[in-house]
């Protein structure tokens, strides 16, 4: 049995566990593009308590990228600031220890008449955004994340998507909104969420491509450490891949 310390964070207190080989073998049937879905599946296997936020669909995606690392961290061989990129990064050139939880929320102004703030990106909506993928005519790749993202977090009026029943629905239809906005109003917007999403930043500086969420390195570290992700693959062994019929997987 390997034992894991508490991870403790502003918000969350968590006690990890093991994963038992069943669960291994259901993370490694998930289609690798599905790297939200596998994240949500591993952390309902692996917490074994949590104080604090109690679904990991509720958490922030940094909250978990932070759980998932916290698992690495304690089970590859070369943990706790284990290798990434083939060696030429470590954990510890993308965590802010430092700076956790800063609030709910950042005020970014008025747009077109209307009140907008940024709110985190939760577990449930990095999720739909994931299974979104397609869904808007004429959008993929990072285009699809980026209007997602902002779709997600950005919030007109106190008008928010919400985080659980149909999200998907309430979602695509607000992607809908936002890549319909004049080209003019829609800079505008970006630009209102990036800095709203920057004053929320903690643990981890969250980004994504066309492949979906990922972790840029510290402002602090070298320009040559490239984005980096933690999927959960990285985490169950060679055999639980076999035999969920999935070959051998790199590290993270």
């Amino acid at each position: 049995m390997i034992h894991f310390p508490v991870l403790r964070t502003r918000r969350l207190t968590v006690r990890m566990k093991e994963l038992a080989m069943i669960d291994a073998i259901a993370l490694a049937a998930i289609p690798p593009h599905l790297n939200e879905e596998a994240t949500t599946a591993f952390l309902r296997a692996a917490v074994d308590d949590v104080q604090g936020v109690e679904s990991p669909e509720d958490w922030t995606v940094q909250e978990r990228t932070m759980a998932v690392c916290h698992y690495m961290a304690s089970t590859l061989d070369d943990g706790p600031d284990f290798t990434l990129a083939s060696g030429k990064a470590r954990f510890s050139d993308y965590l802010l220890g430092e700076q956790d939880y800063p609030g709910d929320s950042a005020e970014v102004g008025t747009l077109e008449g209307d009140r907008w703030e940024v709110r985190h990106l939760t577990g449930a909506l990095a999720g739909a955004i994931e299974r979104l993928q397609g869904e808007l005519a004429g959008v993929s790749g990072h285009a699809h994340w980026r209007i997602g993202r902002m779709a997600a977090q950005l919030i007109p009026n106190g008008n928010a998507v919400p985080s659980s029943g149909d999200v998907d629905a309430a979602l695509i239809e607000r992607m809908r909104v936002i890549a319909g906005y004049p080209e003019s109003v829609f800079v505008q917007l970006l630009d209102a969420f990036e800095r709203g999403r920057t004053e929320l930043d903690h643990l981890f500086l969250v980004d994504a491509d066309e492949h979906g969420l990922m972790a840029l390195p510290r402002e602090d570290s070298a320009a040559e450490k490239p984005p980096a992700r933690f999927p959960v693959g990285a985490c169950i062994t060679d055999l639980a891949r076999c035999l969920g019929g999935k070959p051998a997987a790199a590290g993270p």
